[in-house]
């Protein structure tokens, strides 16, 4: 086989492998030992995921609710109350659910995950919705990630946290008009006055959990990407 068909086929290999794992990032990602990645490591077929789970207070999320229209919990799919999904935006003119037009969404992308707080009338007051990460090993995290307004209704908004082992590091009350290249989108802009998103000290079975709760009656759809590296204690293999 000459060189310049052996060339052709490893760009033709390369080119399937990336369309089937998605940006390149994401391969990156989910390759390198000790570094999770909550969009690369997505599942629409288990929920728990590894060291994931997609979780309504500290449940898993069905992939079917028992809300009024039997919706979507975790998974891919279009809309929900209280979801965690990774799909396509509602197209606009089409509607929901309830017969009111979709409008276009303030940002929402095809494969982002979404996290939609659960209404009040649901019980959002005292449930959140949560994807929480569960440590394998003793050792510290770095984490970074980014979470900014979906938007299908205006009117609505949300707060999030992002808590380690149960102490909040990260917090924003509102979301309402922010796109995920903004800087204020970022987990960095948001951090707690004394806390850290680097070298924090893990032990194996803790958990870090990234929070939505509705702030106002309906809630609303929250993008997110969140990425930790583990670096383990010497002797502490990474499952």
């Amino acid at each position: 086989m000459n060189k310049e068909i052996k060339l052709t086929l490893i760009i033709a290999a390369s080119s399937l492998l990336l369309a089937g794992f998605g940006t390149t990032e994401q391969v990156a990602a989910s390759e390198v030992p000790g570094t999770y990645n909550l969009t690369a490591d997505w599942s629409n077929g288990t929920n728990q995921n590894g060291v994931w789970s997609y979780n309504l207070g500290n449940e898993p999320l069905p992939e079917l609710q028992t809300y009024w229209w039997g919706e979507v919990g975790w998974g891919g799919g279009l809309l929900g109350d209280g979801c965690i999904m990774k799909g396509s935006p509602p197209k606009e003119g089409t509607k929901d659910p309830t017969g009111r037009l979709q409008t276009r969404p303030h940002d929402w992308q095809d494969g982002d995950v979404m996290m939609h707080a659960l209404s009040t009338p649901y019980g959002g007051e005292t449930r959140f919705v949560n994807a929480s990460w569960t440590s394998p090993a003793d050792g510290t995290i770095d984490i970074s990630g980014r979470a900014w307004d979906g938007q299908i209704f205006p009117e609505r908004d949300i707060s999030w946290s992002l808590i380690v082992d149960g102490q909040t590091i990260a917090e924003r009350s509102s979301v309402r008009g922010i796109f995920r290249k903004d800087e204020t989108a970022k987990f960095s802009a948001n951090v707690v006055e004394n806390h850290s998103l680097k070298g924090i000290p893990i032990s194996k079975g803790a958990v870090v959990e990234f929070r939505v709760a509705t702030v106002t009656f309906y809630g609303h759809f929250v993008g997110v990407e969140e990425q930790i590296e583990l670096k383990p204690k010497p002797g502490c293999a990474v499952p």
